[in-house]
């Protein structure tokens, strides 16, 4: 099997934005994101969880040099949200794969990275993934860590940045 992925880049600049019970109705998320987006914040990864009881988390991850203009909106989303409890996490980094379409039409991508990251001790707390591209979030202490697996696993160079 040809491994579909041609280029990593690595983001330690970011921050984990926790939106814990938010109300599961139509529209709350793209009322909370377009917010964001009038301030001029760009969102990185969303992810959300199952619903429960009318209420899911919502976690997603923006630069740190937004994390100020996040907080000033801190009681307009939670008031948007409906959400329980806000939280913020600056220690992680983000990981994305780029590839070509064959990521999605290749079985096992996303395992082979699983697996190889796990056998070095480090956890995934956050996936997303699209037709040409992976992303996940790790601990930002464990990037030197998973950069050294994935290179090997990869033999390709992986690029550290992120465009303001």
């Amino acid at each position: 099997m040809v491994f579909p992925i041609e280029e990593v880049w690595v983001n330690r600049k970011v921050v984990k934005v926790i939106l814990r019970g938010v109300k599961d109705k139509p529209g709350v998320a793209a009322e909370i994101f377009e917010k964001l987006a009038s301030r001029g914040i760009n969102v990185e990864l969303i992810v959300s969880g199952p619903s429960s009881k009318g209420r899911a988390d919502i976690a997603f991850l923006i630069l740190e040099s937004q994390l100020s203009k996040v907080k000033d909106l801190e009681d307009e989303i939670m008031e948007i949200a409906d959400a329980t409890g806000i939280g913020y996490d600056p220690k992680v980094a983000l990981l994305t794969f780029y590839g070509t379409r064959e990521i999605s039409r290749t079985p096992g991508v996303a395992a082979k990275i699983f697996n190889v990251l796990a056998e070095a001790g480090v956890n995934i707390e956050m996936v997303g993934t699209s037709v040409d591209s992976i992303s996940i979030v790790i601990r930002e202490d464990l990037v030197d860590r998973a950069v050294m697996v994935l290179s090997d696993l990869l033999n390709l160079p992986i690029e550290e940045g992120y465009f303001e």
